[in-house]
């Protein structure tokens, strides 16, 4: 498996709206689905207005989104999340005069051979959850003053029963953990800054717009060496049926060190 997948620019089409599939199924990952999706300027969704069988979770790296959530508009700019409930018609398009970039999940990954996505027939019944639920804005105030800390951006608590999201911040010389598994898979998409990186016997970095998969059991940590702040939304799924203050979920690895001894 490929833990470090960035993101191939050079493969986007110059002016349309398209997604680039950075794991699912076919690389190994059943959890979920990841994908990255750049917008140009005055572009929407081909397809149109369409539900999916699935929950889905959009991050914005870069630009502005608008999107239709049941009828409703929303505006959506950087390190915004937007969540598009299973069964609830939604589009999106950039009103603005730059690219728009998300990080893009659709999470529980849906079964072998059906669609992505369906027309809204018979949807417009679905009822969407209060806006307060569906567009999550991260500020810089949220964050602790820890070198490494994070924010929740939905869970089951937040209505999102399929994954756990945060929004994770690594000052230079912040760690993680000290090597450690999970019994569920984990996600990390780069959204700035150099991750380094413990995987099981292999050290790694990961740059801006590099996807990070950890499956469920993979030893691992991360930390941060360089100049600049690290910036990753860390996705755990399926999202565990316990708290970590019940159940903690990083499980210490014992033939490792702390992060930086681990180099």
């Amino acid at each position: 498996m490929d833990y470090i997948r960035p993101v191939d620019f050079a493969a986007f089409p110059a002016d349309e709206f398209n997604s680039q599939t950075l794991a699912d199924r076919s690389t190994g990952l059943d959890s979920c689905v990841c994908l990255c999706t750049r917008v140009p300027p005055g572009k929407r969704t081909s397809i149109g207005l369409h539900v999916h069988e699935v929950d889905q979770v959009y991050f914005i790296l870069r630009g502005h989104m608008k999107v239709e959530i049941a009828g409703q508009e929303y505006d959506a700019g950087p390190r915004t999340l937007v969540h598009l409930p299973a069964g609830v018609p939604h589009l999106n398009w950039n009103p603005g005069t730059e690219d728009e970039l998300h990080f893009e999940l659709l999470v529980p990954s849906p079964p072998k051979g059906t669609s992505l996505w369906h027309p809204p027939a018979g949807a417009s019944l679905v009822q969407a959850p209060p806006s307060g639920t569906l567009i999550r804005p991260v500020r810089e105030e949220e964050f602790s003053t820890e070198p490494f800390a994070w924010v929740t951006l939905k869970d089951r608590a937040s209505g999102l029963g399929s994954a756990s999201l945060g929004l994770f911040r690594v000052l230079p010389g912040g760690q993680s953990p000290a090597l450690h598994a999970h019994k569920f898979d984990q996600i990390y998409y780069v959204v700035g800054g150099e991750m380094q990186l413990r995987i099981g016997f292999e050290r790694l970095s990961a740059g801006a717009d590099s996807l990070v998969v950890l499956p469920a059991g993979m030893p691992h940590a991360n930390w941060n060496e360089g100049p600049e702040t690290v910036v990753f939304v860390n996705v755990r799924v399926p999202q565990p049926l316990r708290s970590e203050a019940e159940e903690p979920w990083d499980i210490p690895v014992g033939y490792g060190a702390t992060p930086p001894e681990a180099r």
